[in-house]
């Protein structure tokens, strides 16, 4: 009863004077979690947006102008608001099978509510009250297996504008944004105006009379279709925590700069900073001293491998593998894709997308290639139905394929010596997947189980014969070195999954070996993390973040 009780409070509790100002709330009368429901996909310019706008949401400025929530068929779905029915499946709006709305008479809002699983037993002009239940959730595919989420919008009177509902609404979005997460759900940063648009609070309204917004030149991350899989670091033991807190200190001045990314050898973080209409500058700032930042040139991005040797780019579109030493470089054939570095740093791993991999859609059938890290013994090792590949270790690979239209995926372990794969283990609505350095573990998000039980974060060896191990934790987390979970914890609460305390968080460690859990930050000096961007730095030492309350870096040396 107690926990029922907290999860409550935090569905509702505000977290600052001006948020308590919020007219509407959110669209549960569940807390969010594991088994109820997840924020999966911002407002406004996120990746989802930048990559698949001109799809879905071309007469939205190619921005998503609402919010989507992750839930079950058949969740249900209130008022925001008091309000009275103003349409019902008016699918001229799209959000099929079933769309709902509500005109707010003494807001002057209009909220809609799409992807519904049931046409609204509602009349027009039927008065609702808020909290009321007024739908539930479906999927747009009409599956309930494909892609089932709500999407909320809060629109002008005569629809024409979609406001931002995160400055509507009364929620504890740092949370919300750190709690299985979907990677659409962030923000790309327009090289052009590194700092616009990067945080919940900032999107633009969408006016729906108006050109696309998002048409960037050049962009950070890039394109899904050409971007590198996820980096393996080689297998390590970081130096054993100490006594004692961590410390904190601010890296860069407030306003600066969302989406950092670490030296290779773990002595500055890296973050793109510049003026609005000029190409973005690359800055490196030091963890050793206070210091200023410096420049270290400019865009494009690169991506560095882990022995710090040799980095990847792309000039007008060709891909250029660069010995940071010598300053010698090749050109590689990708397709236009990124190529990732093996943990240690010997080859490369990309994979060639014919077309885009729209959700909801058929996956294309996805090339798999490898190389040696300069370039040369370029290789084609085989084909899946899209998903997506890891590096494990130097000959291993693994290989996550959908199933079909659907939320569940197919974990396999491909040699790259014998070209065989070994199924690993099938896991229901996969999120979040990462690779431990050396590639002996996985994580990964498997929310909504039919068994509500088993909803929560898993463990497993990449080895034949495992089973996925429930862990005793729920929120946002990384790797810190082979065998240590860093993870975030809410308030000061023994349960990471609550946050009572305004969005302030806490950064926590899990050693999967042992078991041990130890609270690593001052619980008198807690801190709030915007758009769950923080970064551990290579050796396991430290850990950047952009902080909700300044939008500064910020830097936390572990002790």
């Amino acid at each position: 009863m107690a926990l029922a009780l907290a999860l409550s409070a935090l569905q509702n509790a505000p977290h600052s004077q001006a948020q308590s100002n919020k007219p509407f709330s959110l669209p549960f009368n569940t807390p969010p979690g594991p088994t109820t429901w997840l924020l999966s996909q911002q407002f406004g310019n996120t990746v989802g947006a930048f990559n698949y706008g001109r799809y879905w949401y071309a007469g939205g400025q190619n921005l998503h102008f609402g919010l989507d929530f992750w839930a079950p068929c058949g969740t249900p779905v209130v008022a925001i608001a008091d309000g009275i029915v103003d349409q019902v499946d008016n699918l001229s709006f799209g959000l099929e099978p079933h769309n709902l709305t509500l005109f707010h008479r003494d807001l002057g809002y209009t909220s809609v509510y799409g992807h519904l699983n049931a046409k609204p037993s509602l009349m027009r002009g039927q008065p609702v009250r808020r909290g009321e239940v007024i739908a539930t959730v479906g999927d747009p595919d009409r599956t309930c297996q494909s892609r089932p989420h709500l999407h909320l919008e809060i629109r002008s009177r005569d629809y024409r504008i979609s406001y931002n509902p995160v400055l509507l609404i009364d929620a504890d979005w740092e949370t919300l944004a750190s709690i299985g997460y979907h990677h659409f759900g962030g923000f790309v940063k327009d090289l052009y105006h590194p700092n616009r648009w990067q945080s919940a609070y900032d999107q633009p309204d969408v006016d729906f009379n108006e050109r696309p917004l998002n048409d960037f030149l050049l962009s950070y991350p890039p394109l899904a279709r050409n971007a590198p899989p996820p980096l393996t670091l080689p297998n390590f033991n970081a130096p054993p925590l100490g006594e004692g807190y961590a410390t904190m200190r601010r890296l860069t001045r407030p306003g600066c700069c969302a989406l950092p990314f670490w030296a290779p050898d773990s002595s500055a973080v890296y973050y793109y900073d510049g003026a609005d209409g000029a190409l973005a500058t690359r800055y490196a700032v030091s963890i050793q001293a206070e210091s200023a930042p410096q420049p270290i040139g400019e865009a494009p991005h690169r991506y560095y491998s882990p022995d710090g040797l040799w980095e990847v780019l792309q000039i007008d579109g060709r891909t250029r593998v660069v010995n940071r030493a010598t300053g010698e470089w090749r050109e590689i054939a990708t397709g236009g894709a990124f190529p990732q570095f093996s943990p240690n740093s010997a080859r490369l791993l990309w994979h060639r997308h014919p077309a885009d991999n729209i959700p909801g859609g058929i996956p294309p059938l996805t090339e798999v290639w490898v190389a040696n890290v300069d370039g040369s013994g370029r290789d084609l090792l085989g084909t899946q139905q899209g998903g997506a590949v890891y590096w494990l270790d130097e000959t291993r690979l693994l290989a996550v394929e959908p199933v079909g239209r659907t939320q569940t995926f197919n974990l396999a372990l491909w040699d790259i010596r014998t070209r065989q794969k070994m199924p690993l283990t099938q896991v229901k609505n996969l999120r979040g997947l990462q690779v431990a350095p050396g590639g002996a573990i996985i994580l990964f998000y498997a929310p909504f189980q039919d068994d509500p039980t088993r909803s929560g974060v898993y463990g497993m060896l990449t080895k034949e014969g495992a089973q996925p191990v429930l862990l005793p934790f729920f929120g946002s987390y990384r790797w810190r070195d082979s065998k240590t979970i860093l993870y975030l914890r809410y308030g000061a609460d023994a349960n990471p999954m609550l946050n009572l305390n305004g969005g302030q968080m806490l950064l926590a460690s899990y050693d999967v070996t042992t078991g041990e859990q130890r609270i690593l930050t001052d619980p008198t000096q807690p801190f709030r993390i915007a758009n769950d961007d923080w970064h551990v730095s290579p050796d396991g030492r430290h850990v950047v973040f952009w902080s909700a309350d300044d939008s500064a870096l910020w830097l936390i040396s572990l002790p």
